[in-house]
């Protein structure tokens, strides 16, 4: 039952330098992800980020030396520092230099979710009440289990004044950017691992700037729902009812109720109930009978029925900004929950899915269509072991509606479950819906090739480096052909193109370029900005590139602005 009382989350213990790194070893190898991650890192949920990105306009923050966090010490990395504030302050964010050498210890071994929360708690003290002229700081986190030579993940700490969490997550090879940014040193060499450093900098920073977007954007579609202006996609009508049923691990999926052991909920769909606004002739709607001593809940959990067993499911409704229904009210001020079933571990066998709650309170009479943003949702934690990554939407495995205590039985109605949308500039139009094949993604997407692809690259490779020729010189050649078949207007063909020229040599500026204004021409900013980035650090210099950059960055900034 995964609606109890949740179970406190306990301290992962201290252990010794020696076990900590083997653990983290085999954390390491067990760390390789079976699906990359679109999204700018896992950012828990903060009631402080929206005051935060509100204020940044006139705020000052603190940029504290980087930590370079490893099984046996904490350095630091000035130059890293120096680099967050020169780019915080080139994106318009007033930074100065921090004062405080934070020292964490040794890197124990623990999950880095764990490293992340008990970092973030030893952070807090260390900055609070520093340079009151600063009202947040910054402190950047490079962990390093293994060896000097690889990044294992990085941790951005963005904290007020009082240590509160403004808008810190972390990033690891979960993350597609955190692949393609290739934090391995390329040689032992203190210049190389100065490159590295240089890279996951830029990263978290591209991430920084990406989070902030994403809360902007969030705060404006909050309006947008507020003031009703979304659309709706209907998801549930309750015409029929899904049987319950019990997937392949024995985990119950379908129309399924929970309660605390004390109570009883009862549910059915019900074409005689009190006439509801717009209904069509002949609608039915889903009934709650229900008495509750501390909590009830009807909940949906999603399911497909294969040939020999059904199979607990999930939907991806990153394209949605919220949900609502019809409620039909009883003025009881009981308190209504409603959760969202989100995502699980890989390869579950248990209920472990991660939990989000909004809440509110039968306080009208009648029917009321009731809509809530995703953003009003806050992580439920059940004891259930969790992913904890926030609410990513990726793969919503169900949804449940709940109350409190009730005096004596009451029945509710519920109706026209739907997910809502708030369409905005870049969203309009076909590209933002469209599906590429592989070598049309640019860098094929970091993803798995078949053997018969990768047999092809081989052969390509080979083709263009006969004769002596380096492979970095073969991309470059590659590179510009495809800039003449862009400019052609065959923009298919030029990023097939631009791919082969990465494929050659990961660091040409041509072909990092190439993938920018493909991802402009597709309305992908983030992503353009991103390979903008790429390519100036890849070198050399060049002045085209960087204005390129500069028209991007204020084309993004008109599209956030109101």
């Amino acid at each position: 039952m995964m609606y109890s009382r949740p179970n406190p989350r306990r301290r992962a213990p201290r252990i010794s330098v020696a076990l900590g790194l083997a653990l983290l070893v085999s954390l390491a190898a067990a760390h390789e992800p079976r699906e990359l991650l679109d999204d700018p890192g896992f950012r828990p949920d903060s009631p402080h980020a929206a005051a935060f990105v509100e204020s940044l306009e006139t705020a000052t923050i603190a940029v504290h030396p980087t930590l370079i966090r490893r099984a046996g010490r904490t350095a630091h990395s000035f130059e890293s520092q120096a680099q967050i504030i020169d780019r915080l302050n080139a994106d318009g964010i007033t930074a100065v230099r921090g004062t405080r050498r934070i020292d964490l210890g040794p890197l124990y071994g623990m999950p880095q979710w764990d490293v992340f929360q008990a970092d973030m708690q030893a952070v807090a003290e260390a900055v609070m009440g520093l340079q009151p002229a600063a009202q947040y700081h910054l402190v950047l986190e490079f962990l390093f289990p293994v060896s000097d030579q690889e990044i294992f993940g990085i941790e951005c700490y963005v904290l007020d004044q009082q240590g509160n969490n403004v808008m810190s997550f972390l990033l690891n090879a979960h993350h597609r950017a955190f692949v393609a940014a290739r934090l391995s040193a390329s040689d032992t060499s203190e210049a190389a691992r100065d490159a590295m450093n240089t890279r996951a900098t830029t990263l978290a920073m591209d991430a920084l700037q990406a989070n902030i977007r994403a809360e902007r954007t969030k705060a404006s579609r909050k309006v947008a729902l507020a003031a009703g202006d979304f659309e709706e996609n209907l998801f549930e009508d309750f015409e029929t009812p899904i049987p319950a049923t019990e997937d392949s691990d024995g985990i119950p999926v379908g129309f399924i109720t929970f309660t605390d052991g004390l109570s009883t909920v009862d549910f059915s769909v019900a074409d005689d109930y009190p006439p509801r606004p717009d209904a069509r002739d002949g609608n039915r709607v889903l009934q709650l009978d229900m008495e509750v001593q501390n909590w009830a809940a009807f909940a949906h959990f999603f399911y497909y029925q294969g040939p020999d067993a059904a199979h607990w499911t999930s939907y991806d409704w990153r394209g949605y900004d919220g949900i609502a229904f019809w409620l039909y009210g009883r003025n009881t001020g009981s308190g209504f929950f409603v959760d969202l079933i989100d995502n699980r571990n890989p390869g579950a066998t248990t209920d472990d899915a991660e939990r989000f709650v909004y809440l509110f309170e039968d306080d009208f009479s009648g029917w009321r269509r009731i809509a809530i943003p995703f953003g009003e949702f806050v992580r439920k934690d059940v004891g259930n072991g969790a992913p904890n990554d926030g609410l990513g939407l990726v793969a919503v495995h169900g949804w449940a509606i709940g109350v409190g205590t009730t005096d004596g039985p009451v029945t509710y109605f519920v109706d026209d479950f739907s997910l809502q949308y708030v369409k905005t500039k870049q969203e309009a139009g076909p590209e933002a819906a469209a599906e590429y094949p592989i070598n049309e993604l640019p860098m094929y997407g970091l993803r798995d090739k078949t053997t018969k692809q990768k047999r092809a690259d081989k052969k390509y490779i080979r083709d263009m480096t006969r004769g002596g020729r380096s492979r970095e010189e073969a991309a470059e050649v590659a590179a510009k052909n495809a800039w003449h078949v862009f400019y052609s207007g065959d923009k298919a063909a030029a990023i097939r193109r631009f791919n082969q020229a990465w494929l050659l040599d990961p660091d040409n500026q041509l072909a990092l370029w190439g993938f920018a204004v493909t991802s402009i021409d597709r309305g992908d900013w983030d992503a353009a900005l991103r390979y903008y980035r790429m390519a100036i650090e890849s070198g050399p210099e060049n002045p085209r590139l960087e204005r390129d950059y500069r028209l991007a960055l204020r084309q993004v900034e008109k599209i956030q602005s109101p």
